[in-house]
């Protein structure tokens, strides 16, 4: 991350890991495999155990809300905003990275979110045409203002009591929008 993806050469990975070229190349193959799997594993810890835990028997505004707050937790920390500013910087030369960030992150996090709205609307529990689409706004609003200020390092790191402030905000937003109205209403 120090050096950005072009300039890092796989000699100067394998000395800071302490082990030869042959190691690094005999686990990874190359360079875009390796940062492959590093972007993987970080979106695992968004995805993971950890994570965004989508239990259809639960409550869609407290797994919302969860959900919410994992994402920010995750994205708002140091080590992704500088993984994000690194994908952004080398997008334009290297296109392979972009597509395995996308790949390991924003696509797996909103099909596993369109699957879960999927089964609240089979339940009739929420209302929308197209899971897709929504599981898409439901992300596109969490990257709002806070996000954007702490990418162009504009504030430092949110508090944990900003970060749910946040995430409850937009989780309430997002089920006022697509809540079956109960009877009457």
């Amino acid at each position: 991350m120090a050096s950005g993806y072009g300039a890092a050469s796989m000699d100067q990975i394998a000395s800071k890991a302490g082990v030869s070229k042959q190691t690094v190349y005999s686990h990874f193959g190359a360079k875009d495999a390796l940062f492959e799997e590093i972007i993987s594993s970080k979106c695992e810890s968004l995805l993971g155990a950890d994570g965004m835990h989508l239990a259809p028997d639960e409550n869609p505004e407290k797994m919302l809300f969860e959900s919410a707050r994992a994402f920010l937790k995750v994205v708002l920390h140091q080590e992704s905003i500088t993984l994000y500013r690194t994908i952004l910087a080398e997008c334009g030369r290297f296109p392979e990275l972009a597509q395995a960030f996308y790949r390991a992150g924003p696509k797996r996090a909103s099909e596993r979110l369109a699957e879960y709205l999927g089964k609240m609307v089979a339940r009739g529990t929420l209302q929308m045409d197209d899971p897709r689409a929504a599981a898409g706004l439901f992300f596109a609003m969490l990257r709002g203002d806070l996000y954007l200020q702490c990418i162009l390092a504009l504030r430092e790191t949110p508090s944990d009591e900003e970060v749910a402030a946040e995430a409850r905000m937009v989780s309430a937003a997002f089920m006022r929008a697509y809540r079956v109205p109960a009877s009457g209403d």
